[in-house]
């Protein structure tokens, strides 16, 4: 499984004063299909998102491919688990 962030082209709208659109996706390689997505507010990043969306989607324990800003400590376990 893969997580990856992408900006939304054309979602930038500068006289409006709204920043370009994020988002999160959670893609199973091996069935081709994506499992779900997110939208990241604009002041938070992809760490936070990535933790969200797997607890949601209920892939805590899976082997995932993610950029190197996820490996964190707290990605691989979260608070409480053991």
């Amino acid at each position: 499984m893969a997580i990856d962030g992408k900006t939304l082209r054309g979602s930038f709208d500068a006289f409006n004063d709204r920043k370009a659109a994020h988002v999160l996706s959670a893609f199973a390689s091996d069935d081709q299909i994506i499992l779900g997505h997110l939208a990241i507010d604009d002041k938070s990043n992809e760490i936070p998102a990535a933790q969200d969306l797997i607890a949601t989607l209920g892939l805590t324990g899976r082997l995932f491919t993610l950029d190197a800003m996820h490996a964190q400590k707290n990605l691989r376990h979260r608070p409480g688990d053991r």
